[in-house]
């Protein structure tokens, strides 16, 4: 069907003008029809392009996450001075680490200390969490507890060293914290 042209100050017959209302009807219901197949696909690419953009910003926010947990490890294993650090804690055993590289390779400093109970007489060895280097290293511990609570001023020094351990004794049963620091 086709719209027929009506010459302007003429009359039209009846069944052309239904032809025509017909006609215009039916490219009216194609327009509408074609707008709305449209709308569909616009709102099916916005649906699918805000689960795009929520699927990205999920991934933008673990990267964040990431970068901040990495900031983090990174700042942590700095200290002041620019060396790289590791630390590591057990109980009242600890150790710290300090590099010159961050392949962590070439350390310049170890501090470590703990826990050693000594008996009456009796020879105790710590054994060091990390080796030192030498034995050019310092290590001391304090006066220590006995067994009732109270300060015990016997006690011995350390008298045998090697990289890994170093041997103390006391005249008493004491607890005491040590301390070592070097290469």
């Amino acid at each position: 069907m086709a719209l027929t042209e009506i010459e302007y100050g003429s009359l039209a017959s009846s069944e052309i003008m239904n032809n025509n209302f017909e006609y215009l009807d039916d490219k009216i219901t194609a327009v509408s029809e074609s707008l709305t197949t449209n709308t569909a696909s616009i709102n099916s690419n916005i649906a699918s392009i805000n689960s795009s953009i929520s699927a990205l910003s999920g991934d933008i926010d673990e990267s964040i996450e990431s970068l901040n947990t990495d900031l983090t490890t990174t700042i942590n294993n700095f200290s002041v001075s620019g060396l790289y650090v590791t630390t590591y804690k057990n109980g009242g055993s600890w150790y710290r680490e300090f590099f010159s590289d961050s392949a962590k390779q070439t350390r310049v400093w170890l501090e470590q200390g703990g826990i050693i109970k000594t008996s009456n007489d009796t020879n105790t060895t710590v054994t060091f969490l990390k080796k030192f280097s030498d034995t050019n290293y310092t290590i001391i511990k304090n006066m220590g507890f006995n067994n009732t609570g109270g300060v015990a001023a016997r006690w011995m020094g350390f008298w045998s060293l090697t990289t890994s351990n170093a041997v103390t004794g006391s005249t008493a049963a004491l607890t005491q914290r040590w301390y070592a620091c070097g290469k």
